[in-house]
């Protein structure tokens, strides 16, 4: 597979129109496991995409896992924003330990000659990875916090926020009685954007780039500061001017009579300030520093040895991505108080350990993993929805199958982030970035849109030809001896990819009956597909899935748009799954035997209490 950077900036502005499957939640098929051998198709996109990248004139000052070939890719110019901006992009999978080697390295000029830190960065080049540690701090508390824990109000954790919030009108108090931890880390506390001191605030600006009061009402029309209002002169912009830490106490009473954004549990509401609230309330509960929080519950266990909740000592500074100088990209400027928000430092490979270790459920019980990666409440956009405290996209294949994407954006002074997980594959990736140019958040979020949009579509074409080598054949009863005529056929067809994705049944003969015209009655016409459900327990060989029908297209008389009526809603596989049963037995459960080496041995549909052999093909 060639794709040349024309092809894959084509893909970010590619629009599609499709009937959307009434599938239910999750895979098509199983996760595949060869993500990084020659004969992977994954490893064929990735290096034609980094192959694109590298003819662009990327990468050359760092290290890439996959080689160009001669002539097989056109050089493209690229804006200078991406020319200018140091990245590292890095794979990771739960089931192709190998994935972790394909990386792709681009060292900017300014980077190159900065006077302190790396040259040229690699897998254990260390970022400032910001926002990105608001995952870490949710997963502290997860393997930290009670679940009454997780429900006290800050008013009784946070001594200086109780009792206030206490003004007249209900509509500027800030409800910290009523606002908790989970709250926070769900982004649903509808606490105040940032504390104090930010960028944000306008006052702070115009004090750091010279300029008046009076200039600043004469541009914007805002009035002169009333400095007898409290909220004029929070306590920690005053440390800030005067080149002085901030600290809890100061911190917590500039915010504490703030108008709220919304009321808890209303809407979303991204906000810096609450989880340094949600970090403070971590260290008060358990007695910890977030930092200690960090390195005993996750950095430890995971292996994470190159990273740091404050920035690294100077004996790692010669790995470390320095834009200029330190003192110039902010890097060596201790987090305080706003660790929990967006202190970490880590690098590529540190991070494939972290994404690895979240979709492993190395940490957390496997239960608690899987109410983690999911939604807590959504935006107006339908691509969009938010978690604890995941930004979770809903990418959309060419049939209309959904596949969420859990992600953490990071973006503070130089330095920029993304960590992507796709948990229907077991697969993630890191994208990190360093630089002072003003475009470098959309270069990385272009990036990150690019490998998406390159790696996903045959991700689910890899799963699909691992699934045809693992399941699809011929499946027959043995043990009736003669007269007993009981065969499944089972194929993956290469057409039926998008339009019909599954274990396709082609066939079905039960005690010489064709099965296929009463399934058309009981699920729905064909064509019949089979859909993976229920992984077993570690070392039982057993892998359920679910039998589903196909969707109708909307007709004249039923509008694509129909919310209430009609395919969108009757045709949805998750309102009746498992409805049809033999005594007590789903017609839709079958249970596969799997060796060792993934391939199925047999089969049960349940329903029907006869085992199916798989045949030697």
């Amino acid at each position: 597979m060639h794709l040349s950077l024309r092809h894959v900036l084509a893909f970010l502005g590619a629009q599609s129109i499709c009937v959307v499957l009434g599938d239910f939640a999750g895979p098509s098929y199983p996760p595949p496991k060869d993500l990084s051998g020659d004969q992977s198709l994954v490893s064929t996109a990735w290096k034609s995409l980094t192959d694109a990248l590298k003819a662009a004139g990327l990468g050359g000052d760092g290290i890439s896992s996959c080689k160009p070939k001669n002539g097989s890719a056109i050089p493209i110019p690229v804006p200078e924003a991406t020319r200018n901006t140091t990245f590292s992009i890095g794979l990771f999978s739960l089931h192709d330990p190998d994935a972790a080697s394909m990386q792709f390295h681009h060292t900017s000029p300014e980077v190159a000659a900065s006077t302190e830190g790396t040259k040229k960065v690699d897998g254990n080049s260390i970022y400032r990875v910001a926002s990105v540690t608001k995952v870490f701090t949710v997963l502290a508390g997860l393997l930290t916090l009670s679940d009454a824990e997780w429900e006290r109000p800050l008013s009784d954790i946070l001594a200086p926020l109780s009792g206030q919030g206490s003004h007249a009108a209900a509509v500027l108090s800030t409800p910290w009685d009523k606002i908790t931890m989970r709250a926070l880390a769900a982004q649903l506390g509808g606490v105040p954007r940032d504390g104090f001191p930010n960028l944000g605030e306008i006052a702070l600006e115009m004090a750091l780039i010279n300029k008046t009061e009076a200039e600043l009402m004469a541009e914007s029309g805002l009035p002169p500061a009333n400095v007898s209002d409290p909220l004029s002169n929070p306590p920690c912009l005053l440390r800030l001017l005067m080149g002085e830490e901030c600290t809890e106490t100061p911190y917590i009473q500039g915010v504490a009579n703030r108008a709220p954004t919304f009321l808890p549990w209303t809407a979303p509401g991204y906000s810096n300030n609450g989880f340094v609230l949600l970090g403070l309330a971590m260290a008060n509960v358990t007695g910890q520093t977030i930092g200690q929080l960090y390195q005993d519950k996750i950095l430890t266990p995971l292996g994470m040895d190159s990273t740091f909740s404050n920035p690294p000592p100077k004996t790692e500074f010669p790995r470390s991505v320095i834009v200029g100088n330190t003192a110039a990209s902010t890097y060596d400027v201790p987090n305080g108080i706003f660790v929990s928000s967006g202190g970490i430092f880590s690098t590529t490979s540190d991070l494939a350990r972290f994404g690895t270790g979240i979709l492993n459920s190395t940490l957390l019980p496997p239960e608690q993993t899987r109410r983690w990666l999911k939604p807590v409440s959504h935006t107006a956009r339908l691509q969009y929805d938010v978690g604890a405290p995941w930004e979770i996209m809903r990418y959309v294949h060419g049939n209309g199958k959904v596949t969420e994407l859990y992600t953490k954006l990071g973006d503070s002074g130089m330095y920029s982030a993304w960590l992507v997980l796709m948990p229907d594959y077991g697969f993630g990736f890191s994208i990190l970035a360093a630089g002072s140019e003003t475009g470098r958040f959309g270069v990385v979020s272009a990036l990150a849109d690019v490998v998406t949009k390159t790696l996903l579509p045959v991700m689910e074409k890899q799963a699909a030809v691992e699934a045809g080598r693992n399941f699809a054949g011929i499946y027959k009863y043995e043990a009736g001896g003669e007269g007993m005529n009981s065969t499944l056929v089972l194929a993956v067809a290469a057409a039926e990819y998008d339009d019909a994705p599954g274990l396709i049944v082609s066939s079905w003969v039960s005690n010489g009956t064709d099965v296929l015209p009463y399934l058309a009655r009981r699920v729905g016409p064909g064509p019949f597909r089979l859909l993976p459900s229920v992984a077993g327990s570690s070392g039982d060989g057993k892998v359920a899935f679910r039998l589903v029908g196909a969707t109708d297209a909307p007709t004249a008389e039923v509008p694509a748009g129909a919310l209430f009526f009609g395919p969108g809603m009757v045709s949805a596989d998750w309102l009746v799954v498992d409805d049809s049963t033999y005594y007590g037995v789903g017609l839709s459960l079958f249970v596969f035997d799997v060796g060792s080496d993934g391939q199925a041995t047999a089969v049960t549909p349940a329903a029907y209490r006869a085992t199916l052999t798989r045949l030697a093909a």
